[in-house]
């Protein structure tokens, strides 16, 4: 699927590289949550995909893949940018051309990525504890050797 997007190829392939290789269904919840302005455009297009797969070529939309989605660079419409002293100079507003392919996964494949989301859950061990982002926030350093102990009581008091 192509569409072409009034922004900076360099934006849009900021996001179009964040979704390459996902899942379809995935993607497109990454891209409702996403704050750029371009996940709209790209989530648009994902959709459209999507449809068109199943439509047209009868593939099973819950088993699609992000095969490609690449970013290239469009027209440059020049406007006007006025300055002072009577002068003005040539504002550049830069279009780029978003393209996606979708694909239906293979067994192999699908048994790859159940594999890696069972891997997410293990446990993790002493020193990947100490590693986790939101653990860092804590008020309490990990250093700290009696931390909960600390805390309990600045907590009661």
């Amino acid at each position: 699927m192509k569409m072409v997007h009034s922004d900076s190829p360099k934006k849009v392939n900021l996001v179009a590289e964040f979704v390459r290789g996902m899942r379809v269904e995935d993607a497109l919840l990454q891209l409702q949550v996403t704050v750029k302005r371009a996940a709209k455009t790209i989530y648009q297009v994902i959709h459209s995909a999507r449809a068109n797969a199943a439509h047209n070529h009868g593939l099973d939309p819950d088993r699609l893949l992000v095969a490609e989605a690449f970013v290239g660079k469009g027209l440059f419409k020049k406007r006007i940018s006025y300055h002072g002293k009577g002068k003005c100079g040539i504002k550049v507003r830069p279009e780029c051309r978003l393209t996606v392919v979708v694909r239906e996964i293979t067994p192999e494949e699908e048994a790859k990525i159940a594999k890696l989301r069972v891997h997410n859950f293990r446990k993790l061990n002493k020193r990947e504890k100490r590693l986790v982002p939101h653990q860092l926030i804590e008020t309490t350093s990990i250093w700290d050797r009696k931390g909960k102990a600390n805390a309990d009581l600045a907590l009661a008091s």
